[in-house]
């Protein structure tokens, strides 16, 4: 399984533990929107991971 499965993995399991939802197509979409959220963080951790990396090459 790659990291992109394994973070909707998690997001279709943090959208079954809220008790807002009342459809499989709430679920899905409070999923998605919770692995999109999931995949930002990720591309600006990597974002921040660099930028720090050059600064400590400057020093």
């Amino acid at each position: 399984m790659n990291r992109n499965e394994n973070v909707w993995t998690d997001a279709k399991c943090a959208a079954l533990r809220v008790e807002f939802l009342t459809s499989c197509e709430e679920l899905f979409l409070y999923a998605k929107a919770i692995y999109s959220a999931m995949m930002w963080g990720r591309e600006v951790n990597e974002k921040n991971r660099v930028i720090q990396e050059k600064n400590n090459s400057v020093k």
